[in-house]
């Protein structure tokens, strides 16, 4: 019995660790103003003009909102499922034994995905590469050490051309010849210890916030690491050195420190599939002039996104007006150099209980200033007491070089959970903190109980008829003669992925959506 367990255990870190690793290269309270107009659109007390449907979601994509997963690998790299496997996994949420167990997904499905397999582009020649159902965003995985994603251009990026090892000068150069081919160059898991981003680079259009899930995305970064970095690499970037000097949330901690020093970027997430667990967890929304693969790159290099825990969780929608212009998320609103008052309206979905945050911060003018700033402080804070809400805040005075972004937190524990079930997801939640780069056992043992093991060794016997919501849930797909061991993770487990770390550990919150932020500039005339 005890080596049965043991074999289990080795299996479930392994699947573990593929789901989320990256290749590291050797396989070549309220201020200044007032919540006004806060309107619940649920029952009698609607007093919005907006039309309610089941699911408030749903008009998103007639706004130019599309949904999908932008990191991803297959067997051209070090994925275990072959392009059209992924694919097929990609469209499988519109898969009708799926929806008839999981209806809240109709009209929930993915728009698209981008494989990025590690320093290749191969995936695109082959002939499965192909959707009626998704766009498909070419891509690639960059790097040795560290990694980035390329979404548009499907030349070759390569991160070592001189082959004496990736430089500063290297990944510069890589950014150039990105944006020269119009498309886009992503920051991926920039804290990962195996594989972090200290590199100092300040002309990338994004940033991957979101990574496999909220709790693995977190993880304080180890110091002994950065230390042998710079001694591998030279001087890290203060922009990231700011990052960790905040002791816990340093993921977003580096994306404010971006701002601080006026680097404004748009904000992604991606599955980081490599086998077991399935694609689109966390998903990546971007407003798009039109539904093609370019318009979803120039979605990303306009900052038009946001990132949320999966199709079927928190939405957010941010625009702030001045007494000239409005801007939407991820825009540059142009104020007076003496600054000037705005107004911010904020539209959640399907986050009720949950709450709202918007963070604000401001600039600093030299690399110097920036290990005494502050970064971003809480504007306001609002309860979410409906599954569509807007809530608006006025009067709000803004200077040159300030910005704003917002942050949805969904209940830890979903709606109606039995005291047993909350029990589950406290544990899963307590293990999943605890997660760095290299350690994934404790998450590994969570899921011996949750998992058919001969569904793992054995995916030609997974049978929807036997899913159980206390169980991840085996994909049915069979694809070139091929099943799949990838499993759909219930929501109520995936919270727990997801949480929230505090001070004092796990909070009652799980991560529900982030938006890019609005940013603040001068007025040249």
């Amino acid at each position: 019995m005890f080596n049965c367990r043991f074999a289990v255990v080795i299996l479930f870190c392994l699947f573990s660790f593929l789901a989320g690793c990256s290749d590291d290269g050797t396989n070549d309270e309220n201020v200044n103003g007032d919540w006004d107009n806060d309107v619940l659109l649920d029952g009698d007390e609607s007093e919005a003009e907006i039309e309610e449907t089941v699911d408030p979601t749903l008009r998103l994509k007639d706004e130019g909102w599309l949904r999908g997963d932008l990191h991803m690998h297959s067997t051209w790299s070090d994925g275990s499922d072959e392009a059209a496997m992924v694919i097929a996994l990609g469209e499988y949420l519109e898969n009708e034994t799926f929806l008839a167990a999981h209806p809240e997904y109709f009209g929930n499905s993915l728009d698209f995905i981008s494989i990025t397999d590690h320093r290749t582009v191969d995936v695109l020649s082959d002939p499965d590469w192909t959707s009626e159902k998704l766009l498909l965003i070419p891509g690639q995985e960059f790097g040795s050490v560290g990694h980035a994603n390329v979404f548009g251009p499907k030349e070759f990026i390569d991160h070592n051309p001189g082959g004496d090892g990736t430089s500063q000068d290297d990944i510069l150069n890589a950014i150039d010849s990105v944006h020269e081919k119009k498309g886009a160059f992503s920051i991926n898991h920039p804290l990962l210890p195996d594989t972090p981003w200290p590199w100092d680079t300040r002309t990338h259009d994004s940033l991957e916030i979101w990574n496999v899930r909220w709790a693995m995305s977190s993880a304080p970064f180890p110091e002994d690491e950065l230390n042998q970095w710079e001694a591998d690499h030279g001087t890290a970037s203060p922009i990231f050195k700011r990052a960790l000097q905040e002791p816990y949330g340093q993921i977003l901690a580096l994306y404010e420190a971006m701002l601080t020093r006026g680097v404004h970027v748009a904000l992604v997430g991606g599955s980081d599939r490599h086998m077991f667990l399935l694609n689109g967890f966390p998903t990546t929304w971007i407003k798009s002039t039109e539904e093609t693969v370019d318009g979803l790159v120039q979605g990303i290099l306009d900052r038009h996104t946001f990132v949320s825990r999966g199709p079927v969780a928190a939405a957010v929608e941010l625009s702030i007006s001045s007494a000239d212009a409005v801007a939407q998320m991820g825009d540059e609103l142009v104020v007076p150099a003496e600054g000037t008052n705005v107004t911010i309206t904020v539209r959640i979905s399907r986050a009720q209980g949950g709450l709202l945050r918007l963070i604000k911060g401001s600039y600093v003018a030299s690399d110097e200033e920036l290990p005494s700033a502050e970064l971003g402080s809480v504007l306001a804070e609002k309860e979410i007491e409906s599954i569509d809400q807007v809530v608006e805040l006025t009067d709000i005075p803004v200077l040159p070089g300030e910005w704003i972004y917002p942050i949805v937190l969904e209940p830890l524990h979903a709606p109606g959970l039995t005291d047993e079930q909350k029990a589950t997801v406290d544990e899963l939640a307590a293990a999943a903190v605890k997660l760095s780069g290299e350690d994934y056992a404790a998450f590994a043992m969570m899921f011996l109980d949750m998992v058919d093991l001969n569904l793992v060794m054995k995916p030609e016997n997974c049978n929807p008829a036997e899913w159980m919501p206390e169980m991840l849930q085996c994909v049915p797909l069979v694809v070139n003669d091929k099943p799949t061991s990838t499993f759909f993770v219930p929501d109520y487990l995936d919270r727990a992925m997801n949480v929230v770390l505090e001070a004092d550990g796990p909070s009652e919150w799980c991560m529900g959506a982030v938006g890019s932020a609005i940013r603040f500039v001068e007025q040249t005339n």
